[in-house]
């Protein structure tokens, strides 16, 4: 686990994650740090497309096993 302070927008939060967790979202989290409106809703933006590729990708995939 590890223990990290991250401050957003002024505010301070103190979290604990899952090492594997903090590898994968540490480069979100720099991007938090000193953020820009732009920066911000490329990553929403971003996070909401790797999401909705997923879903779909995993429908898809239903689909043929339906099929079959």
């Amino acid at each position: 686990m590890k223990k990290i302070s991250v401050s957003i927008m002024g505010e301070k939060f103190e979290l604990e994650l899952e090492d594997e967790f903090f590898e994968f979202v540490k480069e979100d989290l720099f991007k938090l740090q000193n953020p820009t409106p732009k920066d911000l809703l490329f990553l929403i933006l971003q996070k909401n497309k790797e999401q909705f590729e997923t879903i779909k990708e995993i429908n898809s995939i239903l689909n043929k096993i339906d099929q079959a």
